[in-house]
Order: structure tokens, then C-alpha cells, then sequence
């Protein structure tokens, strides 16, 4: 058979393959509680289960015929899954027993994705080995035409990725983003199969009938607004047991809203926003009236997020001039208009802004005498934003000489669990680092005011009382109680107990503290698992890896010189695929962390790194066969990774002042570039390995192929599963990224041994 087709048909499965990981990733961040950490495990459980499709079936490509038909038979079998993946993604949490809006643990949303994600990525990872196999078939230079696949399939990848981003997502619903790759994959197909040539071959005919059938069936759903009402329907499935009256997708992540006996219930990405006409009375009061009663005379206010929520009617309350209200998504302001009654946000003294809380306190030139955080605690890497050190020092910026800051994060009067204390006491310690007075009003939402000058909260209920507020829970002898030395005193000993690690923007410890906190009460059992590896250092990696290069250096003359030479080739493949997954997530991670636009940018950043895998494929795949000493060339992007990893870390504390300089760029360009660098370094080495172990394996192409790539995604298993949940929250982005570099040291040692 040509190459032209097979390039062609790995084109069309990589943007598949792109376009329905991200559409996996969206949906099930949105049942998921838009969680960036559990952004790990999905791609974990990606990676891994493609590894096995590789691994297993790609042992058992020798024996499969190379011929065109057998592979579309996986193409269709593609476009059939997909579809009934999105359903499932939609309703899996109706499925595994978790109610929309509930928090999900950690081994929830392990299993769950496991499960629906395996049949796609065990056929996605079957793809790549029968297509070595067949390309490889009568091929003078086989470790060439790996090398053709691995681009092809990267390409499409990146195409799909910032197809995707740029177009796709702004246009057409996940059904239509899925009916395109379908419609690609089969189309592909048909050129592959060149029924026009060969009409005569009995495979090739029974599978050109099936084909057009699903084109057309596909077509007609789509101009016949069939596939909008399953997008309802669907949406509706996954709000099930509530009545559904909005959702929409935005750049920001997804909106519902929910009605039941005239309350109206907002979620953003599966999160409880905000109540509607009956808040809660409790937190919209106390979040209003500690901090500006904590003032003498406040007449600027700037509030962010929490407003449609009761909490800027009752700042409007008081005598000020005016309140900046900063509401992220402008989409979700409009659900409000629609759906509640939403009058505060008429009022003449109010501002509305539509922008990232982060980029209007860093940029604005207004002083402020209180600023009120109303959002969720830390649970995701973009509301972990608004608690870290970095926004505090902003904050101090914005803040009058007497101006007072105010936030919240949940408590308990009657027991405060180890996770609740380390979560609360993080933050309290990274506050106090800052504000020079912290005062903290404990109960079960426990409020913290903070202002670069003294603070006196006895004077609240004088105040209280001055201004003669209309309230439904607040009066004087609740405040009394609240503000009252001897409760305050009491319910302060688990914060002032111990000191804990301040949250950062680069550790975003806070985050894994709130994730520890929910696993540990739905699953008990995890406490102490999340406790002992907070304790993670450098340590735990330099150990094992140590150990790892000791024990294949020991049995190095048991095993023989090429198979040691195969073990250290498997072993650099392995921690490659640790480092690019690692690498890949610490950036995608730190354009949450400074931006809070991953939801809507990940395809690009996946693309990119995709693009940069194309690239160093198909640089090394042209020249590899001119390649003398190719264990040296192996050492040599062995080196180039490791000189990427330790420098990474000072580029991305240096990118607030890259974007501040190119602000015509979009926000995505400098980590973008870094991922595609990031992509490039490893996809040198692919087509490299596979020529270093044929010359010395006895196995098939098919064996030897998808040996490699089982290997390199299960290094990237690790890297998924361990950054972004542990890696990065507790040791940070430097010691993540020195963590890649003591094991790709590991992997060096051994290639060198063998050079």
C-alpha cells in the first residue's frame, strides 16, 4: 500500500484523538467541580490505558495482516465510541451515585474516568502499533516510518488542539466538535481503503457500505438539529433529579442553573455559585458587614465575585459612594439577569467589571478602603488565586491606609478536623505574612479581616448600630457573641498551634489541603494517606532512582550488553515520558495559576506541545539513519531535557513581566512556546530509541514499536498522576521540575554506561 494514506488517515486520528481528550477533560472538570488537580488523573488514566492498547495489541500487530481494511475497522470503531463517551461523561456521576454540585473524592473520579475513557484510548493506543505494522511492512528503514506515524499523529493532534481553542469551541456544541472528527476519521478511511482501485477485495467492500451509512446518518442529525436535542437531552441527564432551566458552555468554564419551589440555583463548572431570591443569609451577611464595619467611614468598595449573590445588595446598605464589582465571566452575570432578581446590579453606585480579579487588582490605579473576596475556598487552582501570597501583596497596593480586607473559608464550632486545621492554618499563616493585623472571626464560616493599620473589631456592634442596618440574622447581641474575647480566644488555638507552609501562586498548597479535606470526608481512610505525603521532598525521588540505576547496574552482566543496552533505552524512553507529561502539566497548570483561562485555552496548549512533538520526530526521523553513534545522540537529548527542566522554573517566574511586555501577544504565546519546546526535546528521542533497540531486538516491528510507546506513556502515566496532585501543590513548580531532573540524571547515568 502507498504511505500517503496511512499519513493521511494518522492526520484525521490525531485530531480525533486531541478533540476528544479535551472534550473528556471539559466534561469531566465540570462534574468534577472544575478541580485542575483531578486534570492529572484523567490524563493518568489517558495515557495509561492507550499504553495498554499499545502494549498488548501492538504485540499481537506482527500477526495482523498489514493491510488498509483491518485499520479502518479501528477507525469506525472510534467513530462509534465517541459519541456514547460525551453521554456517559455527562451522566457519569448519576452513574457512580454523586449528586450534581457534590464534591467528588479522589477515588471517585479515578475510577470513573478509568472506566469511561478506556474503550477509546485502548483502540487509540491499538491504532498506533498496527499502523507501525503496516507502514513498517517491506520498508528499507522501519525506525524512518515510526517516525512518520509518531508526526502524523502529532500534527493531527495539534491541529485538532488549536482547532479546537480558536474555532471549534466558540461555534458548535460537543456534539458537533465530535461529529467533525468523525466525519474525518471516516472520510480518511475511504481514502485509505481506495474502494475506486480495488472495488474487487471482499473487506474492502463490506466496509465502504458501513462507512457512507454513518456519513450520512452523521450529516442529516446535523442539519436536521437532531444533534442539538441530544445536547439538551444529555444536559438534562446529568442534571438529573433537578429541573434544568439554563446551561451554557463559556471561555470560562460551564453554567447551570437549577429551580425547585421558586429557588433558583447557580453552578459554575459544577460548583454552587450563588442562591437566588433566598441566599444564604448567614454568609452574605457576615461577608458584608464584618469588613465594613471594621471601617470608621468606607466610601470605596471593591468587590469580587459573591455579588449576585445577596453579598453586594448588602454592601449597598451602607453610606459609601461606590462599589467595583469584578465578576469573571460576564455569561454567568447574564444567567443572573435572566433567571434571579438580581436589582443590586442596577444600582447607580455600581461597577461592573469583566475581567480576572488578579489583572484589575495588579493593574488598577484606585485605592480601595475595603476589598471582600467572596468566592469558594481554594478547591481549584483558579479560585486558589485569590488566596495566595502574590494577591495579597496586590491587595496591600489597592487598599487606603486604613483599608480593610476580607475573605472566608469554612470552619466548625464543634470540631475542626487535622485537614480542616492545616487547610485554614495555611491560609491564616500566608495572610498574617502579609497584613501587619489579622483578626479572625471564627464559627462555621469563619471570616479573617486584615489592614495594613490596627484593626478593632469590638467596635462593630457601635457601628452596627450607628448605621442603623436592616438585617435578617445580624443585631447587636450577635455580635457581641461572635466578637466576644473569650469564644474568639477559644476557637483560635488550632490556627496559632503550630505554623504551616505559606500558599503560593508556584505551590499551591491550599489546594491539596481543601482536596485532602474532601477526600478525608468522604473516605476517612485517606487522611492519613494525604498527611504523610505532605511530607514529600526531593528525597522520595532521589532514592528510588537511585536504587533504579544500582540494581540494573548490578545485574548488568547477568542480563549481557544488549539487553542492558535495551533496558537503559526503555528506562530513558520511560523517564521521558515522565518528564514531557510533568513538563506539560507544570505549564498548563501555570497558565491557571496566572491567567484562569484553561478551560477554554488547554486545546492549544496541548496542541502546542503536540506540534512540538512533530517537530523533533520528524527533525531526528530525517537524519536518523545517518546517525553513527546514536547511544551518544540519545545522551545528548538526555541533556538538553535536563538543562530545560532546571531552567524552566526561572522563565516562569519571570512571565508576569514577559506578558506585561507583550501585551498584543495573546496571554497563551510565552507558554505556548515553552510547551512546544517542551514537546520538541522529547519527541527527538522517539525515533532514535526505536533504531537503537531494532538493531539488537529479536522481536516484531509491531512488538518493538509498541513496546517503546507502552513505555513512554507509562512514564507519562506517572508524571500526570503525580504532578498535579502532589507535585506541584506541595513541592512546587522548582521542586517539580527538579524531581524530572534527578530521574532523567537516573536514566543518564545508565545511557552513558552503554555509550
Amino acid at each position: 500500500m502507498k504511505v500517503k494514506p496511512l499519513i493521511l488517515a494518522f492526520l484525521a486520528v490525531g485530531f480525533g484523538e486531541t478533540v476528544s481528550q479535551v472534550l473528556m477533560i471539559r466534561e469531566l472538570m465540570t462534574n468534577f467541580q472544575g478541580n485542575e488537580l483531578a486534570l492529572g488523573v484523567i490524563l493518568a488514566n489517558w495515557l495509561f490505558l492507550i499504553a495498554v492498547g499499545s502494549w498488548t495489541l501492538g504485540r499481537a500487530a506482527d500477526r495482523v495482516p498489514a493491510r488498509a481494511s483491518v485499520f479502518v475497522i479501528t477507525q469506525i470503531l472510534f467513530c462509534l465510541i465517541l459519541p456514547v463517551q460525551i453521554l456517559l461523561a455527562r451522566g457519569i456521576n448519576n452513574l457512580i451515585g454523586v449528586k450534581p454540585g457534590e464534591m467528588v473524592g479522589l477515588l471517585p473520579i479515578l475510577y470513573s474516568s478509568f472506566l469511561l475513557l478506556a474503550p477509546v484510548c485502548v483502540l487509540i493506543g491499538a491504532q498506533f502499533a498496527l499502523g507501525c505494522r503496516i507502514l513498517a511492512a517491506g520498508a528499507e528503514t522501519p525506525a524512518r516510518e515510526v517516525g512518520k506515524i509518531y508526526v502524523a499523529e502529532a500534527l493531527g493532534c495539534m491541529i485538532g488542539g488549536a482547532g479546537f481553542t480558536y474555532l471549534l469551541v466558540h461555534r458548535f456544541h460537543a456534539f458537533e466538535i465530535a461529529l467533525l472528527a468523525v466525519l474525518l476519521n471516516l472520510m480518511a478511511g475511504v481514502i485509505l481503503l481506495r474502494p475506486w482501485q480495488q472495488p474487487q477485495e471482499l473487506l474492502t467492500r463490506f466496509l465502504v457500505g458501513p462507512i457512507i451509512l454513518i456519513l450520512g446518518l452523521g450529516v442529516q442529525s446535523w442539519l436536521s438539529g437532531n444533534l442539538d436535542r441530544v445536547e439538551q437531552l444529555s444536559r438534562e441527564w446529568q442534571w438529573k433529579g433537578y429541573h434544568l432551566v439554563h446551561h451554557q458552555d463559556s471561555v470560562y468554564g460551564n453554567i447551570a442553573a437549577t429551580e425547585s419551589e421558586g429557588q433558583t440555583s447557580f453552578y459554575f463548572s459544577g460548583l454552587l455559585a450563588f442562591t437566588s431570591p433566598d441566599p444564604d443569609i448567614v454568609f452574605v451577611e457576615e461577608m458584608a458587614h464584618y469588613p465594613l464595619l471594621s471601617h470608621p467611614a468606607p466610601q470605596a468598595v471593591l468587590l469580587v465575585g459573591g455579588g449576585i449573590g445577596g453579598v453586594l445588595e448588602e454592601i449597598l446598605k451602607h453610606p459609601i459612594d461606590r462599589v467595583d464589582y469584578v465578576e469573571l465571566d460576564p455569561l454567568m452575570i447574564e444567567a443572573a439577569r435572566k433567571y434571579s432578581s438580581a436589582q443590586a446590579l442596577d444600582d447607580p453606585r455600581v461597577r461592573i467589571i469583566h475581567t480576572d480579579a488578579r489583572v484589575f487588582v495588579r493593574h488598577a490605579r484606585e485605592e480601595y478602603d475595603v476589598i471582600i473576596v467572596s468566592l469558594p475556598p481554594p478547591s481549584t487552582l483558579q479560585l486558589n488565586r485569590a488566596y495566595t501570597k502574590e494577591f495579597f501583596q496586590e491587595v496591600v497596593e489597592r487598599l487606603s491606609l486604613e483599608g480593610v480586607f476580607s475573605f472566608g473559608v469554612p470552619a466548625s464550632e464543634a470540631y475542626m478536623s487535622r485537614e480542616m486545621i492545616e487547610h485554614n492554618r495555611s491560609i491564616y499563616e500566608t495572610t498574617s505574612a502579609v497584613f501587619s493585623h489579622v483578626s479572625v472571626i471564627p464559627g462555621d464560616w469563619t471570616v479573617l479581616l486584615a489592614s495594613p493599620s490596627a484593626l478593632e473589631p469590638g467596635e462593630i456592634p457601635h457601628r452596627f448600630e450607628e448605621r442603623d442596618l436592616e438585617t435578617r440574622l445580624l443585631n447587636v447581641p450577635y455580635l457581641k457573641y461572635r466578637l466576644s474575647p473569650e469564644r474568639t480566644e477559644r476557637l483560635l488555638i488550632p490556627y496559632l498551634a503550630d505554623q504551616a507552609p505559606i500558599n503560593r501562586d508556584l505551590r499551591p498548597i491550599a489546594t491539596y489541603h481543601n482536596l485532602a479535606l474532601w477526600n478525608a470526608m468522604f473516605y476517612p481512610a485517606w487522611g492519613r494517606f494525604f498527611a504523610w505525603m505532605s511530607g514529600l521532598d526531593l528525597w522520595w525521588a532521589l532514592t528510588p532512582a537511585a536504587l533504579l540505576v544500582l540494581v540494573l547496574t548490578a545485574i548488568r552482566r547477568k542480563a549481557g550488553e544488549a539487553r542492558f543496552r535495551n533496558a537503559a533505552v526503555i528506562l530513558a524512553i520511560a523517564s521521558t515520558g515522565f518528564a514531557g507529561m510533568t513538563l506539560n502539566i507544570v505549564l498548563m497548570l501555570v497558565f491557571q495559576i496566572f491567567h484562569g483561562l484553561l478551560y477554554q485555552r488547554i486545546g492549544v496548549l496541548v496542541a502546542a506541545f503536540m506540534l512540538g512533538l512533530a517537530l523533533g520526530a520528524l527533525a531526528m526521523a530525517g537524519i536518523v539513519e545517518n546517525v553513527r553513534r546514536d547511544v551518544r545522540a540519545l545522551v545528548s537529548t538526555e541533556v538538553a531535557i535536563i538543562g530545560y527542566a532546571i531552567l524552566l522554573p526561572f522563565l516562569v517566574m519571570r512571565l508576569p513581566e514577559i506578558a506585561d511586555l507583550s501585551r498584543l501577544l495573546p496571554q497563551e504565546t510565552p507558554l505556548t512556546l515553552l510547551n512546544c519546546l517542551a514537546g520538541l526535546l522529547v519527541g527527538l528521542q522517539f525515533p532514535l530509541a526505536n533504531k537503537i533497540y531494532l538493531g539488537t531486538s529479536q522481536g516484531g516491528f509491531g512488538r518493538v514499536a509498541g513496546g517503546l510507546y507502552a513505555s513512554d506513556l507509562t512514564g507519562a502515566v506517572f508524571g500526570a498522576l503525580l504532578t498535579s496532585v502532589f507535585l506541584i501543590p506541595i513541592l512546587g513548580i522548582r521542586g517539580t521540575c527538579l524531581t524530572v531532573v534527578i530521574f532523567k540524571l537516573a536514566s543518564l547515568a545508565l545511557l552513558i554506561g552503554v555509550a
